[in-house]
């Protein structure tokens, strides 16, 4: 059930003797959270506003804590019982975020259960609501009607919007102000950016569609007016002339979904959603986002997704990412997580470290998609190779190219560039690093200097220093040594 309280300047009545501001209607469930509420029913009228119609209605979605999910419309209604002018009523609904499921917040914002004007203050309850029912102003229409008519630009602009929002959700930075003299604009935006997220991670995306205050509010996405947009801090997006000041560049999860919109790929907008559920809303705000950001990853069809991981990078934080979305109950083919891994991965310039723990979190056969995603990427980009493979991580791939013998299921066999740089620092066990060289040359990866050069370094790090000044001992092209394998 989700409750509901009236909130305005009203005389005294025998429920409250003491008149001005306060909750004159409250119903059941809503009563235990009118300390929740309150904070969040006040308005501020626009510098110099005079007519009702210069003073924008405000409707807003907060979560003031974990368990409380808020939607408050509230609306100029001019002078109080004492005429006084600067009167409002606030409409506030409450309840839990799993009575949110399904639905959009924003959805919301012209839901007929909007009263028009506060109940008597007689004593009696507001009846608790059985659910939230959306109104019909906001759809998927209401954002694709708004990009037809913005065109690229508007896709450019939902996609920085989307970037701020992301990482306001994931903690990483503060929300955007949405500055338009049309609260009806304001509302566009606030839908283009929830229709474009899963629509349990709207849940968590608080906004209000105008206060008179930006500068303090802490919502993720805060609409005002011309008149209070100066106040803003950046990231600012002018609507009126859809322009951004001072937000980041477009990162690659926004422009995935941004540009799904923009082509009309919602298949592709619903099968991120349908990943980034499967894993379930659990959590917190950066693991949600970060859930979001391996979806795209998996499923960008152009490789442009960028890497899936928040404050956390590297191999460690892909793989977290990727077992968060549970791939197997998901249904993700394994050779979608080895692409993404690719892609991902061949941006890498810090060492690699434990390499087994970090795949350990993902079940097989995922665990080697990543690594064979990773592989990849690192004999792409040879100049990294000495900059990503630290000792330990050398030593983990060469006891992969052991568990194999004979070559037949050798996974460095695919990378010999790769496979020749781990093999040569593999100098815990230089016979048997060099013994592998020896076969895998034989198969063609390497021309004979290379593999001498890497022979002569396992064999020098084999010896004691005095031996290392004689030169070194390669009886390697003989044909003794070859059946001695």
């Amino acid at each position: 059930m989700a409750g509901q309280a009236h909130y305005t300047s009203a005389p005294p009545s025998a429920a409250d003797r003491h008149g001005g501001f306060r909750f004159t209607a409250v119903s059941p469930a809503a009563r235990p959270a009118l300390g929740v509420l309150r904070p969040l029913t006040g308005y501020a009228p626009p510098p110099g506003a005079v007519a009702p119609a210069e003073h924008p209605v405000a409707f807003a979605y907060d979560r003031p804590d974990g368990d409380t999910a808020v939607l408050a419309r509230t609306r100029y209604t001019g002078r109080d019982y004492t005429g006084r002018l600067g009167n409002h009523f606030c409409h506030a609904l409450c309840a839990g975020p799993g009575e949110l499921r399904g639905l959009r917040p924003v959805e919301l914002w012209d839901t007929p259960q909007w009263a028009p004007s506060p109940a008597p203050d007689d004593g009696h309850a507001l009846p608790d609501l059985a659910e939230l029912v959306p109104g019909s102003a906001v759809g998927p229409d209401r954002v694709r009607r708004l990009l037809d008519a913005t065109g690229e630009t508007g896709v450019r602009l939902l996609a920085r919007l989307l970037t701020v929002a992301l990482r306001a959700l994931a903690g990483e930075g503060t929300g955007a102000t949405l500055v338009s003299a049309d609260p009806e604009r304001v509302v566009d935006w606030i839908a283009a950016a929830s229709y474009a997220l899963p629509a349990g991670l709207t849940t968590r995306l608080t906004f209000t569609t105008y206060t008179a205050r930006p500068e303090t509010d802490h919502r993720h996405l805060t609409g005002t007016r011309p008149e209070t947009g100066e106040r803003a801090p950046a990231p600012v997006f002018d609507l009126d002339g859809l322009r951004e000041d001072g937000g980041p560049e477009p990162c690659a999860t926004a422009r995935v979904l941004a540009g799904a919109w923009g082509s009309g790929r919602l298949d592709l907008v619903d099968a991120v959603a349908d990943l980034w559920e499967a894993a379930g809303d659990e959590g917190t705000g950066a693991a949600a986002v970060r859930r979001l950001r391996a979806a795209c990853a998996l499923l960008a069809p152009d490789g442009t997704a960028g890497p899936p991981v928040g404050e956390e990078s590297g191999l460690a934080g892909f793989v977290r990412a990727v077992a968060e979305l549970r791939p197997q109950a998901a249904g993700v083919p394994p050779e979608r997580v080895r692409d993404a891994a690719e892609r991902h991965l061949a941006t890498l310039t810090a060492p690699l470290g434990d390499v087994r723990a970090a795949l350990a979190p993902l079940p097989e056969p995922y665990r080697r998609a990543v690594l064979a995603g990773l592989l990849s990427a690192l004999e792409a980009g040879a100049e990294s190779r000495a900059e990503v493979l630290d000792a330990r991580a050398c030593a983990f791939l060469a006891s992969l190219a052991d568990a194999a013998p004979g070559g037949a299921q050798d996974v460095l066999a695919e990378v010999p560039g790769t496979a020749l740089h781990v093999l040569r620092r593999a100098t815990e066990d230089p016979r048997r690093a060099g013994s592998r060289i020896l076969r895998l040359y034989r198969r063609g990866l390497w021309e004979e200097t290379e593999t001498y050069e890497a022979l002569r370094d396992l064999v020098r790090a084999e010896e004691p220093e005095p031996e290392r000044e004689r030169g070194p001992r390669l009886p390697w092209r003989r044909g003794s040594a070859r059946e001695k394998e």
